[in-house]
C-alpha cells in the first residue's frame, strides 16, 4: 500500500481513478468497497449506541445519501458524525477533517480519511473514500459499503431510530428495494460516473445511454405513482434524489448533458417533495454542488426553485401517505 507520513501520521495515498479503475475498453469500473462487514445478527459489527462515527462529505453524492438517511432516522443521538472536505494541502490524500478543531477528529485522533484506511487495513489498495462508519472503540473502520450501509442503518439500528422516523426499508419490501437499488446504481447513480471517467467516446456514450434510459423509465413510472415503489418513500427514493439533486448544477455542467432535471416534471417534483422534508434539506448544500463561482443571488434562486410548493399526494392511493412522516416534518 502506498502511504505518506505527515506530521507523524501515516496516510494512505489517494490514487487517481485512471490508475486502476479504468478497464481495457476505457470504461470506468468503480472500486468495490473494502470494509463490507455487516452488523448485528448478520455480521460481526455490534449494534451499539456511542460506538460509531459517520464520516461524510457535502459534495460527495454517495456519502451525502448516507447522511440524509442518518438524519431522517434521527440517529444523531446514537452515532456521531464528522463532515470532511477536500484537503487544501499539496498532498495526495483527499478528504480531511477540516471542520474539526485543529482539523483533528477527536474520536479517532485522525486528520485525514486516509489515516483511517491505513490504520484499519495497511494492505488496502485503492481510494480512501467516504462514507466511512468508524468504530472508535476498536479504532478501525467498521464499514464503507456505499451501496449497503444505508440498509444497515435502516434495519439493524432500528432500536435507535427517533419516534416518527420513516420506515425506509420495510421488511415486506426489502427484496424489491435492494433490486431497485441495484438498478439505480447501474442506470442513474454510477452511470453519471461512467460518463465522467470514460476514456473514449464509446465509454461515455454507454454511460449516457444507460442514464437516459433510466431517466425516461423513471419519469414514466412517477407519472403514475408518488414514489418509486408506490405510496411510501423508501431508501430507493433517497438513492435517486441524492444523484438528481446534483444533476443541473454539478453533473450536467461538468459533463455537458443537455437534459435537465426540469425537463422531467415528475422526477423533478418527486425530488422537490423529498428535498422539502426538513431532515433532508438540512443535509443539502447547493453551494458545494455548484460548478463555477456561486453568488448569494444564484444560491437564492436555486433554493427558491427547490423550495417552491409541490404536492404529489394526488398520485397516492392512500391519503397523506408520504410514508408515516408527520406534517410537522415537512418544511
Amino acid at each position: 500500500m502506498n502511504y505518506i507520513e505527515f506530521e507523524g501520521r501515516k496516510i494512505a495515498v489517494r490514487p487517481a481513478v485512471e490508475d486502476y479503475e479504468i478497464d481495457e475498453n476505457g470504461e470506468y469500473q468503480r472500486q468495490i468497497p473494502f470494509f463490507r462487514e455487516a452488523f448485528g445478527k448478520t455480521g460481526k459489527n455490534p449494534v451499539e449506541k456511542d460506538r460509531y462515527i459517520l464520516f461524510w462529505a457535502k459534495d460527495c453524492a454517495w456519502s451525502n445519501r448516507i447522511a440524509i438517511v442518518y438524519s431522517m432516522l434521527g440517529l444523531e443521538d446514537s452515532i456521531k458524525e464528522e463532515i470532511v472536505d477536500w484537503t487544501k494541502l499539496d498532498l495526495p490524500v483527499g478528504w480531511e477533517c477540516v471542520n474539526a478543531e485543529n482539523h483533528i477528529n477527536k474520536e479517532s485522533n485522525a486528520r485525514f480519511i486516509g489515516e483511517l484506511y491505513y490504520r484499519s487495513a495497511p494492505e488496502f489498495i485503492g481510494r480512501p473514500a467516504v462514507p466511512v462508519l468508524y468504530d472508535y472503540k476498536e479504532q478501525k473502520i467498521a464499514n464503507n459499503d456505499f451501496q449497503n450501509l444505508s440498509y444497515y442503518l435502516e434495519e439493524d439500528f432500528r432500536a435507535f431510530h427517533k419516534v416518527g422516523a420513516p420506515d425506509l426499508f420495510p421488511s415486506e419490501k426489502q427484496t424489491e428495494i435492494r433490486e431497485m437499488g441495484n438498478w439505480l446504481y447501474e442506470h442513474i447513480n454510477n452511470a453519471i460516473y461512467k460518463m465522467f471517467f470514460g476514456k473514449n467516446k464509446m465509454a461515455y456514450q454507454r454511460g449516457y445511454d444507460s442514464f437516459l434510459f433510466g431517466m425516461e423509465k423513471l419519469e414514466k413510472s412517477l407519472s403514475e405513482q408518488r414514489f418509486l415503489l408506490g405510496d411510501h418513500i423508501s431508501d430507493s427514493d433517497i438513492r435517486l434524489f441524492s444523484t438528481l439533486v446534483r444533476l443541473d448544477e454539478d453533473y450536467g455542467k461538468g459533463l455537458g448533458i443537455s437534459e435537465k432535471l426540469t425537463d422531467y416534471p415528475n422526477l423533478f417534483d418527486c425530488c422537490r417533495e423529498i428535498y422539502q422534508l426538513k431532515d433532508v434539506r438540512k443535509k443539502i448544500f447547493f453551494e458545494k454542488m455548484y460548478r463555477g463561482k456561486i453568488t448569494e443571488e444564484i444560491l437564492g434562486e436555486i433554493e427558491k426553485m427547490w423550495s417552491s410548493p409541490v404536492s404529489r399526494s394526488d398520485k397516492s392511493k392512500e391519503s397523506d401517505s408520504i410514508h408515516f412522516i408527520k406534517k410537522s416534518e415537512i418544511i
